[in-house]
């Protein structure tokens, strides 16, 4: 199983009492070979407004994983969140930056052996802490004037085009361009088995941990 620590980290994150977990975006072959400083996402607990029915990280996240809703991911591709981008960026070698007048998002797209296509969306936030419930504001940055820590870069969600009204178009035109010339190939991301979670990678402790 390709970096069970990190499976189990986003699994913890999900259902149990862990509050953040971090994702690298590159392969460590990738990163010696390019001679560059590893990246990390963070994958928080966050929260989910019911109300304005907004949110971010696992618990905005984990609504996905019911069958009837828009979105619908399974757990296993959850789980693999981490081996999804880092295959993204074998590929496109960077995320594609979404910008909304002076905000700015990471978007990651692929699209899996089967048809289905899924987006993860990394921000960056104020503070050097990930949010962890609706009490704490959310606010995108603009451009950063200061470097920011691995905690900023955190993600925000993570979707399919299941159960959509129209099937998901791509933002990045890179992304669109390489599936209109590998329809007949094999496709980014593979479907893989579901990872098997032993009963201590599924409990984790309350001790508070660095």
């Amino acid at each position: 199983m390709e970096n069970k620590k990190e499976i189990t980290g986003i699994y913890n994150t999900t259902f149990n009492e862990k509050k953040a977990t971090p994702i690298t975006t590159q392969s460590d072959l990738e990163m010696i070979e390019n001679a560059i400083i590893e990246e990390v996402v963070m994958y928080v607990k966050g929260y989910h407004n019911v109300a304005k029915n907004k949110g971010m990280g696992a618990k905005h996240i984990k609504l996905h994983l019911e069958k009837d809703s828009k979105g619908y991911i399974h757990l296993e591709e959850l789980l693999d969140l981490g081996k999804s981008i880092r295959e993204y960026t074998r590929i496109f070698k960077e995320a594609y930056i979404d910008i909304e007048g002076t905000k700015q998002a990471k978007i990651y797209e692929w699209e899996n052996n089967q048809g289905i296509r899924f987006r993860a969306v990394v921000d960056k936030m104020r503070g050097s802490q990930p949010p962890l419930s609706p009490s704490y504001e959310v606010k995108r940055e603009g451009l950063p004037k200061t470097p920011l820590s691995p905690f900023d870069n955190v993600i925000i969600t993570f979707y399919s085009d299941r159960n959509l009204n129209e099937r998901m178009q791509f933002k990045n035109p890179s992304v669109s361009d390489y599936y209109k010339n590998h329809s007949n190939q094999t496709h980014l991301i593979k479907s893989s088995k579901k990872p098997e979670l032993k009963p201590e990678d599924e409990r984790i402790t309350k001790q508070k941990r660095r």
